[in-house]
């Protein structure tokens, strides 16, 4: 019999692709050997103390975190058994549906995808953030977002699904798979590896799953060289063929040698892994790397897409900083990030869609970077003085849709490096960098960049993406619709690197949904054509908050296409008037383009009413029509009420013009003609307004010079920067100024007494 190959498959990587097909290709039967360049991290194994040599960096000792500057971008990785999601922050977002664009393919949109984010999610063990165990009440970073976005109109906030088991923090119990978890402490330690056992992360779910279907782990073992070998892993004859069949379903074909390194032991010599089929999800930086390689160094792959290492994207990342008054509560408590707000910005002639998530910094992380950092003394005294508190410090965590323009390529080294311009985002940057005041301005902290933006100006990514774009030929894209490369039959790619731009959310529910589907076409494609995931039969529809979240911020820019204006008034009948009225409003355009549009030019408008024997500080609202075309008043009020007696109550005004005199328009202006009457068709009037009764009262309000002031000082424009706010309240005077001076002139006999 031909030698064998040494598995029917090959992973390259333990991250959220990795460990999705390992777990798939295990379950099917298949052999799988999971080639991972990190050590297992068992718990009380992540670093903690503020020195490198605590095993932090990769570079440093093979430690968690595998930091790469790509010329004009950093990237943040890790490395270890699971992956990215030792240190990620468990949010299991989707990505919404209304902000893709052309860039992504049928089977990466929500339609295709949104059954497989639903597996994702019950292998994940997914759950919105609990309450604090030992308060009873949710974290305070979470309190503090939630109420700093009720008195804002725009955002929509949501608590996001987090891959993080939550109850008792001392009690161990097997989670779907077997492997024992217990409740979340809010320690704030996610990213820096959770010590305690609630962390929800790839080796205790998917890579779980592999190990008891009898996949292999080799650790330690990073590749460095991928190349097609000949087909030798087949049965010799027919006998054996019936006597042995092929679980890999290509018998007799060529498949491939993967060679790694120990980085360990740099000194060991290499060792070459055969599989007829290899599945790469290394990550996006790690994947492209060693395609790229293989082109253009090694030639062992010679045809690969001129499309490799393109559309490369940063998903977005921006991060900004806020820290707290002196009276603050705890800001590193609870899981990372706890809120997700969405908002849809205005910059230029188009909206700038992001999300801002809060994050818990660690302790020991802050302890570390303070370490690192020189004049320690000077920076310490400076902290007292100020009187600073590590606690009271949080980040704002953007992410949204940049250009997935990005280029990697190879450097002299061999080395990953990136063609990247932030003029490619300059839009996208502009709106995420107004966070941070925005949220100074209302929480009365202090906000401020990191170094690598304040000083480098350069962005640092914690979710690349893209370089190996799916594509109908090796002409438009590196691969195929399941992630096979076109050309080379039996190799895949199934991590961060194969979506196609930014997801303007986490993307790590996305690459295993999109993982989940391309490895069950594979399976089916090896000779198991009805072959699903066994747990589908368990799983669950979940909600997916972050869908109402930008369905909320999708109608808010609707609404306020443009930016817009509030302001104040006060009516009130003049003194001496037998039967005493008061009208107090607040207006608002809410987006000045429908505003100008709109024949009506119809504005809302909400307050309260006093009438006299009637109603007592009533809460109404309604429409202010302000100089409607075709129509000769100059403005036109509709709004209704309860009365007393909790009957409903409409009234209408009006104001007229009877000339371009100043007076005359002051005039004009300021004295509104109103009539009440039954909302419902009710009986009778009980109000007399200087003689008037029946089913309908008639008087006058006017504005007072008093109160004149005041509405003309309420004028404010509403918008996301200072500049668009005055745009907008001077587009407001500009069009009210035009409409006065070109109404029709009128003289109105008086509704009531003047």
């Amino acid at each position: 019999m031909a030698q064998h190959y040494d598995a029917d498959a090959i992973v390259v990587g333990s991250g959220f692709g990795g460990a999705v097909a390992a777990a798939r290709l295990a379950q099917a039967g298949l052999s799988v050997i999971v080639l991972e360049r990190g050590r297992r991290w068992a718990l009380g194994e992540f670093p903690r103390r503020p020195e490198l040599e605590d095993r932090w960096l990769w570079r440093a000792g093979q430690g968690l975190y595998d930091v790469r500057w790509l010329d004009t971008m950093g990237s943040v990785q890790a490395a270890g058994w699971g992956g990215g999601s030792l240190v990620y922050a468990n949010v299991f977002s989707r990505p919404y549906e209304g902000v893709m664009d052309e860039r992504w393919p049928s089977h990466l949109r929500r339609e295709s995808l949104d059954p497989y984010y639903e597996l994702a999610g019950h292998m994940m063990g997914i759950a919105p953030a609990g309450d604090d165990p030992a308060t009873g009440r949710p974290a305070p970073r979470t309190s503090l977002i939630e109420q700093m976005v009720q008195g804002m109109d725009i955002p929509a906030t949501v608590r996001p699904n987090l891959a993080v088991t939550f109850g008792d923090p001392e009690t161990w119990l097997p989670n779907a798979h077997g492997v024992p978890r217990r409740g979340c402490a809010f320690v704030g330690e996610c990213i820096i590896g959770c010590n305690h056992g609630a962390k929800n992360t790839l080796d205790v779910t998917y890579l779980a799953v592999a190990e008891q279907h009898g996949a292999r782990a080799v650790t330690d073992a990073e590749v460095r060289r991928i190349e097609l070998v000949p087909g030798y892993g087949g049965p010799a004859d027919a006998a054996d063929q019936a006597a042995t069949p092929d679980p890999s379903g290509l018998s007799g074909r060529a498949g491939y040698a993967v060679t790694t390194t120990t980085p360990s032991d740099p000194s060991a010599p290499p060792q070459a892994w055969t599989a007829p089929r290899v599945v790469l999800a290394a990550g996006a930086v790690a994947t492209n790397e060693l395609l790229l390689r293989a082109r253009d160094v090694h030639g062992t792959l010679p045809d690969l897409s001129p499309q490799l290492g393109r559309g490369f994207s940063g998903n977005g990342d921006f991060l900004t900083l806020a820290e707290m008054p002196r009276d603050a509560a705890d800001m590193t408590t609870g899981p990372t990030i706890t809120t997700t707000t969405v908002l849809s910005v205005p910059e230029g002639r188009r909206s700038v869609w992001f999300q801002v998530q809060d994050g818990a910094i660690p302790p020991p992380l802050q302890e570390l970077y303070d370490a690192l950092l020189p004049g320690r003394t000077v920076r310490r005294w400076w902290k007292h003085l100020r009187g600073s508190d590590p606690t009271r410090t949080f980040a704002l965590l953007a992410m949204g849709r940049d250009s997935a323009r990005g280029t990697l390529r190879l450097d002299e080294t061999g080395e990953a490096a990136l063609s990247w311009s932030n003029r490619w985002q300059a839009h996208l940057y502009r709106s995420q960098r107004r966070v941070g005041p925005l949220v100074r301005r209302l929480l009365g902290g202090r906000q401020y960049n990191p170094p690598t933006w304040s000083l480098l100006r350069r962005t640092i990514t914690v979710h690349p993406l893209g370089g190996v774009r799916p594509g109908a030929d090796a002409a438009s894209g590196v691969v195929d619709d399941i992630g096979q490369v076109h050309g080379y039959p039996g190799l895949y790619v199934m991590d961060g690197s194969v979506v196609p731009a930014a997801t303007g959310v986490n993307p790590s529910a996305t690459i295993l949904a999109g993982a989940e589907r391309a490895i069950e076409a594979v399976i089916r494609a090896a000779g198991r054509p009805e072959w699903r995931a066994p747990e589908w039969g368990a799983v669950q529809a979940t909600p997916v908050p972050e869908d109402g979240a930008f369905a909320h911020a999708a109608a808010a820019r609707e609404a306020t296409r443009s930016d817009g204006v509030v302001f104040a008034e006060r009516m009130a009948t003049p003194s001496g008037t037998r039967a005493r009225a008061e009208l107090r409003l607040r207006a608002e355009v809410r987006s000045m383009d429908r505003f100008l549009t709109d024949r009506t030019h119809p504005i809302a408008v909400h307050g309260t009413i006093d009438l006299e024997g009637i109603a007592t500080g009533a809460e109404t609202a309604g429409t202010l029509s302000l100089f409607p075309r075709g129509g000769d008043e100059a403005m036109r009020y509709s709004l209704e009420f309860a009365d007393d007696a909790g009957r409903p109550r409409r009234l209408t005004g009006v104001k007229h013009t009877s000339g371009r005199h100043p007076l005359a328009l002051l005039s004009g202006l300021t004295t509104l003609h109103i009539e009440v009457s039954p909302a419902d068709g009710a009986d009778g009037a009980e109000w007399v307004a200087d003689g008037a009764d029946g089913q309908s009262v008639r008087t006058v309000l006017r504005i007072s010079a008093p109160d004149l002031v005041r509405l003309l000082t309420s004028i404010r424009g509403q918008g996301f920067t200072r500049a668009r706010r005055l745009t907008a309240a001077g587009r407001f005077a500009g069009f009210f100024v035009r409409s006065a001076l070109a109404r029709p002139r009128r003289r109105v006999a008086s509704a009531g007494p003047e």
